[in-house]
């Protein structure tokens, strides 16, 4: 699609604020919304804004105009039919694992593809992204990786002192029952 080089002034004010979502969004998904009837478009925008993300639909010449100054490779495919968008300030992966969650609900979106740490991603990975732990599972994890060795080292290091305990307290009771 060849790129508008002359923006209305009113217009100019979305494409900022369609490359300001880009750039500080932590995780972003495109997505065709045809078929989709507006009271599920309602019910869709309900619970994606319940869960902390924003839906917007956007104009495909304008979404164009403010990648294009973002500097980001996309698919040309991105700007063909209806386009939407759904994006997270705080969780990068959330979009993703809700579009695809929703689109299962109802059946009329498909993923254009997804930007996640400023990198494009092809629409048949977003299905793989959102399949990906977030990032509290992982710390959690994590976490019981680098403990588990922690943990046997305590219980080994603890284990003489243990025995220790039983033979004096053996000791303790053998000379009570002598006296």
């Amino acid at each position: 699609m060849a790129y508008v080089t002359r923006v209305r002034p009113e217009k100019q004010a979305l494409v900022k604020q369609l490359q300001d979502w880009v750039q500080e969004s932590k995780g972003m998904v495109f997505f065709s919304f045809e078929g989709l009837t507006s009271k599920d478009m309602q019910a869709m925008r309900a619970e994606m804004k319940k869960n902390g993300l924003v839906v917007k639909v956007v104009k495909n010449t304008l979404l164009e105009l403010a990648l294009k100054d973002v500097g980001l490779d996309v698919d040309e495919s991105l700007f063909r039919g209806t386009t939407a968008l759904l994006f997270s300030n705080e969780d990068e992966l959330a979009p993703f694992k809700l579009f695809v969650e929703q689109a299962k609900k109802y059946g009329a979106m498909q993923a254009k593809g997804g930007i996640l740490e400023g990198r494009w991603i092809p629409a048949k990975e977003v299905d793989t992204i959102a399949k990906l732990p977030g990032r509290q599972e992982l710390y959690a994890q994590l976490v019981g990786v680098v403990s588990s060795p922690i943990r046997g080292l305590v219980t080994v290091l603890s284990g003489p002192y243990r025995n220790l305990a039983y033979v004096l307290e053996a000791i303790k009771e053998k000379k009570e029952k002598a006296a």
